[in-house]
């Protein structure tokens, strides 16, 4: 079953990543990507009219950026095409030959670069994140869903937001692998809350999601009777 999920490439060293956080939107919406001969990156982008004076300004400051062509103001905002170099391991994580996922928004931030991705099947997302992992890129789940014509409905399995953010942040920082990634207390570091409390959260998470995968206690009685 196709899913779709929402991730955060929180890593402030990607390209155009250092743009995005001069501007006042601190966003440059990505439009489209090509990868070319020369291993260079042409990324059509688009800003708002806000920013455009700062986008502009700031181009010159960015070492990985090697060309600028602009392409005139639409309704979405100012685009631009723009080639940049040093975005290789983000390329070789992206590889499209090694998982089947395809691209359906993207945006740079501040942070890093936020995706929207259509995957074949959870296999498929794994394998990105994997992959993420391999190239020292660091790669959070904020949203998966099951439903590719309303990738906004997040699957939450009667989970709260608390939970499913503490269930998020384990799975993508490693605590659930083996041997485990991330401890206890680092998690409830990145909840900002306290180890045992962090503990008794993912306990109800966890609880709650084999209620919704088995089937409530009544009908597993009649199983084990």
């Amino acid at each position: 079953m196709a899913i779709v999920a929402e991730i955060l490439l929180a890593d402030p060293t990607l390209p155009l990543v250092g743009l995005a956080q001069a501007l006042p939107s601190r966003e440059i919406s990505v439009a489209n990507t090509v990868q070319l001969d020369s291993g260079h990156l042409l990324v059509t982008v688009s800003i708002d009219d806000d920013s455009k004076e700062a986008f502009e300004r700031e181009l010159d400051s960015q070492p990985e950026i090697t060309d600028v062509a602009p392409i005139g103001k639409a309704a979405d905002g100012w685009f631009y095409q723009v080639t940049v170099d040093g975005a290789s391991d983000l390329l070789d994580a992206h590889d499209p030959e090694a998982f089947e996922g395809v691209m359906m928004d993207a945006t740079i931030t501040g942070e890093g670069v936020r995706e929207l991705k259509v995957f074949s099947n959870y296999e498929a997302f794994s394998t990105l994140r994997d992959r993420c992992e391999v190239y020292d890129i660091p790669m959070e789940l904020l949203n998966i869903a099951s439903d590719p014509e309303n990738p906004g409905e997040r699957d939450q399995f009667g989970l709260t937001d608390r939970q499913y953010r503490a269930l998020s942040l384990a799975f993508t920082g490693g605590y659930y692998d083996s041997p485990r990634r991330m401890s206890t207390q680092e998690l409830a570091d990145k909840l900002g809350i306290t180890a045992a409390s962090t503990s008794d959260l993912l306990r109800r998470a966890e609880q709650q999601l084999i209620s919704q995968t088995l089937g409530p206690k009544k009908y597993l009685n009649t199983l084990t009777a």
